[in-house]
């Protein structure tokens, strides 16, 4: 399943997956850390960006340093499978030297249903989410919607990029979370997904949480930012390279 996954994204614009290895590719030095481990650096993380940002958004990147590529991972396998990496603290490892510029999962096991991979992967991420929040300050519903979010939209992402059915993609990440809420995320906010014109590929996700990044670097508020109101998220939808 490894090398299957490697070969569905290897051609997408966009999935960023972890290193996966077997139990050969466990990591050795000092400069590798385990997510258990990591929980500890979240300090630095969050101390090594630039001051001028905000709290919000600071913690919104250090949140995506540590959990982007997994939840991706994660998303991406049950979409294409129905199965994914059993997630564990201590098969989750980063490279980090100051900056975290690799990610590695060690696969042991496969989980083949969603609640079975569900206990493991809130097992893992609960620690990280729980300290970003702590040092940061930044509110856990805007964190944990961050992962509810992305579970959402890995599957969307590859939805679209595949040229498959969005409205699909979107109700088989909500049964997923389902799990995931089971196995003690927060069921803090909602994600949804809006239609701006009749057809699947006219659709796209409003997060159920602001991501405080505020902008996406060429209009003004994202496109999926659950404070926009309908005809404001419209305006950008038709100037949006999504449709």
């Amino acid at each position: 399943m490894i090398d299957e996954l490697r070969e569905h994204c290897a051609g997408l614009a966009f999935a960023p997956l972890p290193e996966l290895t077997g139990t050969e590719g466990v990591p050795t030095g000092d400069t590798w850390f385990t997510a258990v481990e990591m929980r500890e650096r979240v300090t630095e993380l969050l101390a090594a960006q630039d001051e001028a940002v905000p709290p919000g958004p600071r913690a919104m990147e250090a949140l995506r340093v540590l959990l982007r590529e997994l939840i991706f991972c994660t998303a991406a396998s049950v979409y294409l499978f129905e199965a994914a990496p059993r997630v564990a603290a201590d098969c989750y490892w980063f490279h980090y030297d100051g900056t975290v510029d690799r990610r590695r999962m060690v696969v042991t096991e496969i989980a083949a249903d969603d609640r079975d991979l569900a206990s493991g992967f809130v097992a893992t991420v609960t620690p990280l989410v729980t300290e970003v929040c702590a040092q940061s300050r930044v509110g856990a519903r805007t964190l944990w919607s961050y992962v509810i979010d992305m579970i959402h939209f890995g599957m969307l992402n590859l939805a679209r990029q595949l040229g498959r059915d969005r409205a699909a993609a979107w109700a088989r990440a909500a049964e997923l979370a389902e799990e995931l809420h089971a196995a003690g995320i927060p069921r803090r906010s909602r994600p949804v997904l809006a239609n701006y014109g009749g057809s699947d590929d006219e659709s796209w996700g409003v997060r159920g949480a602001c991501c405080l990044d505020f902008t996406d670097g060429v209009q003004t508020m994202c496109l999926t930012c659950p404070l926009l109101d309908d005809a404001a998220r419209g305006q950008l939808w038709a100037v949006s390279k999504l449709r």
